[in-house]
């Protein structure tokens, strides 16, 4: 019970600190955000005269904060002049005052409707908002000429209520277009709406077009294209003497077209991630399944040994230095263990000098390497160290130890390449020896997965955004009148989402229990894991054991040579030289031949006395291999027509403005 207790109390706060990293988020774009404008609605009305003009009036309902002064710029003035200009506040059912002129900070209760640059006209209105927040209610009324354009086969009112430099997103926009008289067959009056793909245009008379569009980002286009090809209007202006309105028919059908292959891509796209959620499910299901299957067996059915000391080397004709490192310090927890991958770079150099195909030889103050015999006969993690030298020394006879470090400078990139293969052969071995069981590896691995945890986050994210947003318009006015509406989507999202999270966490219950009973070595490996402890324990101990017998230099370089790969190293040379006190005199050494080179750098005086004693080596390669990872890592950081919805076409209308605030 208090298992279980502890377990749903750690998703509880998963889930806590979650909402606190979304609120701080949510809190930070709303404090953050000195000016503020968002439209709640805006209501165009569109009355079309016969000699070409438009008399618009448009009902803003806006939210702002911060914000002294609204403004609309209308462009290409010279062509289409706008007049009659007039602005009302609707919450006080007062008209503004025009200014006259411009003015930056325009007051409260004030407007003007003045040319601020060649051919753009500005509408600007104070809202008394300057320091504070608040929901208000304007209407601007205005006339613009020359709207419409004359073919010989149709006339058009085509025109860009907004463009692409408006900044004030829209909750919704609704629009009227009035024509000055009822055309005498519907399917004469066509029409057309480009912009945002979620709009709606119709005909909802002989004389009246209609449209709609929710959720209208800043920084997009609104546009309406009405053909009728009955001769309604007398305009002077914008007249063309010939016939366009197939070419018209042509090109809205080509941006249909787009809009209608992008909507179905959208769509598959959707369709393809619903299938992809479906089939993570059936695979969360199945694993679930699985593990569930394994966390009520009793256990894996291996034995496990314990055993204090083993003096014998394992399988020593075949195994390596990588392999007796894994099996030393392996960890069911701990794939990796303490491998230390400077140490079994180390031992397999030892290795491969033991086993004839190097020679180290001390050379005044220095260790020099060379390459005596092909790599034939060797498994490939030891290969990996073997081409790691080869590429080192390059056309040279051979190569001091220290140079290892300035290789590993200019080469980091091949360095690492082979030391990763290195490690990547030694699992390998481990499979092939039959010492690792590669399913039961799977299986582990994935008991361990933090990926389920991340994506519960990840689709809390989606939610959230699903929600709110999480858009710079994010603001307590935006929570407070929309907030229906977010409870809505937000309950959509929990509907799709809540099954999957709660897979995620039963499985991530059954992966805890699973794994205890996951042991990733087979009983051939778990035998040969004990003999490795009991091999580096022995060694470790030497001193203390109660056991007389002549001191085997052959023997005691493998030794060395697998110490050196299970980081005891220096333990086994203390150990030595409390047992064998003699074998550290210059006169043993005298007595000895000199090609043990293994143990002479260990303890002939003539060699620990200089730089070229083991641990002079050891520390050198180490060195090297921490020259590549910071050097890698360094460069790693360095690099580093009847009607319908809106399309995605269009752009070339008459007109064009932005709305925004200051």
């Amino acid at each position: 019970m208090k298992k279980n207790y502890k377990y749903f109390r750690n998703w509880l706060i998963y889930i806590l600190i979650l909402i606190i990293i979304f609120s701080v988020f949510a809190a930070f774009q709303v404090f953050n955000k000195d000016k503020m404008q968002i439209m709640n609605r805006l209501d165009f009305d569109i009355s079309l005269n016969e000699d070409g003009s438009m008399n618009v009036s448009e009902i803003w309902d806006i939210y702002v904060k911060n914000t002294g002064t609204l403004f609309k710029d209308f462009y290409k003035t010279d062509k289409y002049p706008i007049t009659d200009v007039s602005v009302i506040n609707l919450d006080t059912n007062t008209k503004l005052e025009d200014l006259g002129e411009e003015e930056y900070n325009v007051p409260e209760g004030m407007y003007y409707a003045e040319e601020i640059s060649t051919n753009t006209v500005e509408i600007a209105f104070g809202t008394g908002k300057s320091k504070s927040s608040g929901n208000q209610r304007y209407q601007i009324s205005y006339k613009i000429d020359n709207v419409i354009d004359s073919y010989n086969d149709f006339q058009q009112f085509y025109w860009k209520f907004l463009d692409k430099s408006n900044n004030i997103p829209c909750k919704e926009i609704n629009g009227t277009i009035k024509l000055p008289e009822g055309i005498t067959n519907i399917d004469n009056l066509l029409v057309w709406g480009h912009g945002n793909i979620n709009g709606e245009i119709n005909k909802t008379a002989t004389n009246e077009v209609q449209f709609k569009i929710h959720n209208f980002d800043a920084n997009n286009m609104l546009e309406v294209r009405v053909i009728t090809k009955d001769k309604i209007f007398n305009s002077p202006e914008n007249i063309h003497r010939y016939e366009y309105l197939n070419n018209v028919l042509k090109e809205e059908d080509i941006w249909a077209k787009q809009t209608n292959k992008n909507i179905r891509n959208h769509r598959i796209f959707v369709i393809v991630l619903a299938i992809i959620e479906i089939g993570i499910i059936v695979y969360l299901i199945i694993q679930y399944y699985k593990f569930y299957k394994i966390s009520k067996q009793k256990d894996d059915g291996i034995i496990k040994k314990n055993l204090k000391y083993f003096r014998d080397i394992p399988r020593e004709k075949t195994s390596t230095p990588g392999e007796a490192d894994f099996l030393y310090h392996y960890d069911n927890e701990n794939y990796a263990g303490e491998t230390n991958p400077s140490d079994l770079i180390a031992a397999n150099i030892l290795n491969l000098c033991l086993k004839g195909y190097i020679s180290i030889e001390k050379k005044q103050d220095d260790l020099y390497i060379s390459i005596i015999k092909e790599a034939s006969g060797l498994k490939d993690d030891e290969k990996e160290i073997y081409y790691l030298l080869k590429d080192a020394i390059g056309e040279k006879e051979g190569i001091k130890v220290k140079q290892l470090n300035k290789f590993a400078k200019s080469n980091y990139s091949n360095y690492n390449n082979h030391v990763s293969k290195m490690l990547n052969d030694i699992k390998q071995n481990l499979y092939k020896e039959g010492l690792v069981d590669k399913e039961k590896e799977r299986l582990y691995r994935a008991s361990n997965n933090i990926l389920p945890i991340i994506f519960a986050g990840v689709l809390f994210a989606i939610i959230v955004y699903n929600a709110v947003g999480l858009i710079p318009i994010f603001s307590p006015w935006y929570i407070v009148n929309w907030g229906i509406d977010i409870l809505g989507r937000l309950l959509d999202s929990l509907i799709i989402c809540v099954p999957l999270i709660i897979i995620l966490i039963l499985l991530d219950r059954v992966h805890n229990k699973a794994k205890d009973k996951i042991y990733k070595l087979t009983q051939k490996g778990e035998d040969e894991r004990a003999q490795w402890k009991g091999l580096g324990q022995y060694l470790k101990d030497y001193s203390l054991i109660d056991e007389k017998g002549v001191f085997d230099i052959v023997i005691w370089e493998k030794y060395l040579v697998f110490a050196t790969a299970m980081g005891i190293s220096k333990n086994v040379i203390a150990e030595l030289k409390a047992k064998y006190p003699d074998v550290f005199t210059e006169e043993y050494w005298q007595e000895h031949p000199d090609n043990f080179i293994i143990m002479s750098m260990a303890c002939n005086p003539v060699y620990t006395e200089t730089p070229c004693g083991f641990n002079h080596f050891t520390s050198n390669i180490n060195s090297s291999y921490r020259t590549m990872t910071s050097t890698l890592a360094a460069h790693s950081a360095s690099s580093s027509g009847g009607g319908g919805g809106f399309s995605s076409g269009g752009g070339g209308g008459g007109g064009g403005a932005g709305m925004g605030g200051r």
